[in-house]
C-alpha cells in the first residue's frame, strides 16, 4: 500500500510541475525548495541548469529530448532557472554542483544512490550525446535512433553469452517477427553478430571507428549519413557494459 501511495504521489507531483518549465514541454521545473524532493523520487533525473528564461539551440535540443522521453516511467527531465540578479534564485543550488554563471547551460544526470554525472563541457549538444549520457550511466532503456528494443536486448545477451552461435540463431528467428519497417535494422544486428563470431568482440570498436571516420569526412549524402548514424547506434548495443567506444 505504501509503495503504491508513494508512486501515485510522485506521479501527481510531477503532473503538477511538468510543463511549468519555461518553453520545455515534458520538463519539470525545479528550484532550491523542491529539488531534493523530486530528485529522490526517481531512478534518474536529467537536469539542465540554465538562465531563468532559456533560449537557443541547446535549449531546443533539451526540449526535444524531454518530449521524446515524456512517457518514460523511470526518468524525468528537469530545468533549474538560475538568476544572477535580484534575489539570485537558485544560484546557490547551481554552485552546489560546481556550476557558475559562465557554465550555463550545464547538465547533470542524477541517479538514485549514486553521485551525479556531469555532461562534459566540451561535448556537442546533440540528441544522441544526451541519450548516450543516460544510456551509458544507467540501466534505463533509451532507444537510440535506428535501434530496436528487442534486438538491443538480444545484442547484450549475445555479447555476454558463452554460446554465441545459439544467440545468433535466436536473433535470426526473431527477424521473421519484425515489421517491414524494422527488417533492415534487424538484419544489421544479425550481420554484426556474424562479424563478431568471425573476428571477435574487437570488431565492434574497429567498425565503430571505421564508420565514424566516414561520417567525419562528410563525403556521403544525407541518406547515407543517416544510415551510418543508425549503424553506429546499433554497434553501441554490442559494447561491453560501460565500455568506451
Amino acid at each position: 500500500m505504501y509503495c503504491w501511495s508513494y508512486f501515485l504521489g510522485s506521479i501527481l507531483l510531477v503532473t503538477r510541475l511538468t510543463g511549468s518549465a519555461e518553453g520545455c514541454k515534458g520538463c519539470v521545473s525545479l528550484d532550491e525548495y523542491n529539488f531534493d524532493k523530486i530528485i529522490s523520487r526517481f531512478e534518474a533525473v536529467l537536469v539542465k541548469f540554465d538562465v531563468a528564461y532559456p533560449y537557443g539551440d541547446k535549449h531546443e535540443v533539451f526540449t526535444k529530448l524531454a518530449e521524446e522521453l515524456v512517457k518514460n516511467q523511470d526518468l524525468i527531465l528537469a530545468e533549474v532557472g538560475v538568476k544572477d540578479y535580484g534575489d539570485k534564485e537558485n544560484e546557490q543550488l547551481a554552485l552546489k554542483f560546481g556550476i557558475t554563471k559562465d557554465d550555463l547551460p550545464a547538465i547533470r544526470l542524477f541517479i538514485k544512490h549514486k553521485p551525479e554525472v556531469e555532461f562534459p563541457k566540451t561535448a556537442e549538444w546533440v540528441l544522441d550525446n544526451l541519450r548516450n549520457l543516460i544510456r551509458d550511466n544507467t540501466d534505463i532503456y533509451i532507444g537510440l535512433p535506428g535501434c530496436l528494443e528487442k534486438f538491443d536486448k538480444l545484442a547484450v545477451e549475445f555479447v555476454n553469452s558463452g554460446n554465441k552461435q545459439k544467440e545468433l540463431e535466436q536473433a535470426e528467428r526473431a527477424v521473421n517477427d519484425v515489421t517491414v519497417e524494422e527488417k533492415n535494422a534487424a538484419n544489421v544486428y544479425v550481420k554484426f553478430m556474424k562479424k563478431i563470431l568471425e573476428n571477435g568482440i574487437s570488431f565492434v570498436k574497429q567498425e565503430y571507428a571505421r564508420l565514424s571516420k566516414i561520417l567525419k569526412e562528410g563525403k556521403v549524402n544525407e541518406k547515407k549519413k543517416l544510415e551510418l548514424s543508425h549503424r553506429l547506434n546499433i554497434l553501441r548495443s554490442f559494447s561491453l557494459p560501460r565500455d568506451e567506444l
